[in-house]
């Protein structure tokens, strides 16, 4: 047998493996609008998939495959979907930015967006490309999941992360590039929103080591988290595993995503605060309406009281460039 001969064969041995095990996951949506009231206090058009909004997480393994099929259901906009953080190597077509890697989806039309995760693995989202749409509600999480994951635990949460706006995108837009607008600020959330609601209730299990995975799919203001009496280790940033590092809070900019393991108390006699706060230092104004924070609950026992809100100074315990690749590339030079 010739030497390029027993090279194609060891290439085709070496692929087949992973070809055998990887899926293709199909899904139908169809962005339409839905009312919704995610702070309690303004009910408001968002775009859900199917009638149904918040939107669906994504779930799959590294190395599947995703055929997703997006029908513009809005009548009014045009719509598209990025998947933020895929390298989308050699498929860059699937990408989503509209009038830079494809044509926007106008209204009744349907787009296939077909590609493979390849050696991806970690927390990513996917958002409308289209202008600040996705502000509107077009953002759900999407994670890949890793066979040989370097660190233990017993469960995983989901935990997004987003400022809320009552008025629509597009008249926020048109105020904000507008010549009565001379400085460009930004325009004011009114709310901040976790899991896309307020006083949302995560579910802890006694003596558990839960990996929590933050990501800010807001579009302007960042944010710090932190939970009351627990300890955060990141193990993994924008998909990149990295050295175990233990931080009192997290500060979590737009489109960014934190992994951390939390080991849960032995006992059940106490529920806790999980806040979050605005970077305020990023607003032009702050209103006298405008929370600045807001606290969800980490629950073991339903029985036992609520936690109370706790006020949190940031000290300097928490700085990313601290942070190191789990795999260490070797320097050249």
């Amino acid at each position: 047998m010739s030497t390029v001969r027993l090279l194609i064969t060891a290439l085709v041995l070496l692929v087949l493996p992973q070809a055998a095990v990887a899926k293709t996951h199909t899904f139908h949506y169809t962005a339409e609008w839905v009312d919704a009231n995610p702070d309690g206090l303004h009910v408001k058009k968002m775009v859900g998939f199917n009638g149904q909004w918040p939107l669906p997480e994504i779930h799959i393994d590294k190395g599947d495959r995703v055929e997703l099929y997006l029908t513009n259901g809005l009548e009014n906009q045009n719509t598209s979907l990025h998947f933020h953080g895929l390298f989308m190597h050699g498929q860059n077509y699937m990408d989503g930015p509209e009038m830079v890697t494809q044509c926007p989806i106008p209204p009744g039309e349907t787009y296939l967006y077909n590609f493979t995760t390849h050696e991806q693995v970690g927390s990513y989202w996917y958002h409308s490309h289209t202008g600040a749409q996705y502000s509107d509600g077009l953002r759900g999480a999407f994670i890949i999941h890793d066979p040989d994951v370097p660190f233990e635990y017993d469960d995983e949460k989901v935990i997004t992360i987003s400022e809320m706006y009552h008025r629509q995108y597009d008249d926020l837009t048109r105020e904000f590039k507008n010549r009565y607008n001379p400085t460009g600020a930004e325009p004011i959330p009114q709310n901040l929103l976790l899991n896309d609601t307020q006083n949302a209730t995560i579910h802890f299990e006694a003596d558990k080591t839960y990996l929590l995975r933050f990501i800010n799919v807001g579009v302007f203001v960042s944010q710090y988290v932190y939970l009351e009496d627990h300890e955060m280790t990141i193990v993994e940033v924008d998909g990149v595993y990295v050295e175990p590092k233990t931080v009192e809070y997290l500060y979590i900019s737009v489109a960014q995503r934190y992994s951390v393991l939390v080991k849960a108390k032995k006992t059940t006699d106490k529920n806790y605060a999980l806040m979050q706060k605005f970077d305020n230092t990023m607003l032009d104004s702050i209103p006298q309406d405008l929370k600045l924070a807001a606290m969800s609950s980490i629950v073991y026992d339903a029985k036992q009281a609520a936690p109370k809100p706790y006020s949190f100074v940031p000290s300097g315990s928490f700085n990313e460039i601290d942070l190191r690749p789990f795999e260490q590339d070797r320097t050249f030079g």
